[in-house]
């Protein structure tokens, strides 16, 4: 049974050896390649290209090719596992994503040949919570902007907030997407005594510190609106003009997650004119976004580039949370990390692990 890891520039191919080394008691034998690119812009684009095409929009190299032909697993973070590669892999059975999302893998096709897909959801969810909590105070307190003035010999005393600079006990912040990232945020906001109220129509059951309420009365309610939905066609440009126009002048619009779900002209009109307090964002329609961007040009936006998710504890567990999940296969037992549940039964009849193995060592 070989498995092939195929490292980036955020979690190298030694991460993706040590996370998977376990399964050699498995009968796993663990062989890993890194994706060789020029710098992160390159990966970067690389990234927005699958984001709006699909797995499709981009062929690996062919050395990537050489290295997975013979493979039975595959594990990747963000290099492409596209069809022309599953009809190469004429062995493989599972598909591995180092992260929440997988549009770099062709999941359609790949359910079609029988092949197990895996992804890693909330992998990085305490990185982006910690981050989140992190932009709202940066962003209310001004703390980036009083940085940014010191470093070019600025004592700054007055901000575009100056009149109404909130402490957060008390003040109501509203989470759009209570996955696993928005219920981290929340938890992590108790301990501001702030009141939490979210939205999430596929929520069944939340904690009693969180009031379920409809998307309209969490924008008029909130003095935070933070967000963590999943990307999709019924999400994108979720948070659109109607539902801006529908905040407190005095809010603040925080998005860690997709830039997609919120329409952003119509965030930059809002603060451009002065009918938000302010807004932090991490991600942007265009990537990067250069210094006449509309948004980067604003007063009232603290702005950081796509790092909410990247802490270096983030990189390294994610190979050993993906490792213990595809292990599952062993037992016979499927994981919430399958994408397509509906092939378990079926893979498993066909006997392709086996399952007298001895037992996963989740500690090795």
């Amino acid at each position: 049974m070989k498995l092939v890891g195929i490292g980036d520039l955020f979690i190298p191919k030694d991460y993706i050896k040590n996370g998977f080394q376990p399964l050699d008691s498995l009968g796993v034998d663990v062989n890993v390649i890194d994706w060789e690119l020029k710098d992160f812009t390159e990966l970067q684009n690389i990234n927005l290209l699958v984001e709006n095409g699909g797995s499709e929009a981009y062929e690996p190299p062919e050395y990537i090719f050489d290295a997975v032909e013979d493979a039975d697993i595959i594990i990747t973070q963000f290099c492409t596992v596209n069809s022309k590669m599953i009809d190469r892999c004429k062995n493989l059975k599972v598909i591995g994503v180092l992260r929440a999302g997988y549009e770099n893998i062709n999941v359609d096709y790949a359910s079609r040949k029988g092949i197990l897909v895996y992804n890693t959801p909330g992998r990085n969810a305490d990185a982006v919570a910690d981050f989140t909590v992190g932009m709202m105070i940066a962003e209310c307190r001004n703390i980036a902007r009083g940085h940014l003035g010191l470093k070019e010999g600025i004592w700054i005393r007055e901000y575009p907030n100056s009149s109404y600079i909130p402490d957060l006990p008390g003040k109501t912040v509203g989470i759009v997407g209570l996955g696993e990232i928005g219920l981290k945020v929340a938890k992590r906001l108790t301990g501001f005594d702030m009141k939490i109220i979210g939205y999430d129509p596929y929520a069944k059951k939340v904690p009693d510190y969180i009031s379920l309420v409809p998307l309209e009365e969490l924008m008029r309610e909130s003095d935070f609106v933070t967000i963590h939905a999943r990307l999709t066609k019924e999400t994108e440009r979720m948070i659109n003009t109607e539902l801006i126009s529908l905040m407190k002048p005095a809010s603040y619009l925080i998005n860690t997650s997709r830039s997609a779900l919120v329409d952003e002209k119509a965030l930059y009109r809002a603060l451009k004119e002065g009918r938000l307090a302010g807004a932090a964002l991490d991600v942007f329609d265009v990537e990067p976004p250069g210094i006449d961007y509309p948004l980067v040009k604003l007063d009232n936006v603290t702005i950081t580039p796509h790092m909410a998710g990247g802490s270096s504890d983030a990189f390294l567990n994610s190979p050993r949370k993906l490792a213990a999940e595809i292990a599952k296969i062993w037992e016979g037992k499927p994981s919430g990390n399958l994408i397509n549940k509906e092939l378990f039964n079926d893979f498993i009849k066909r006997q392709f692990f086996r399952f007298e193995q001895k037992k996963f060592d989740k500690e090795a």
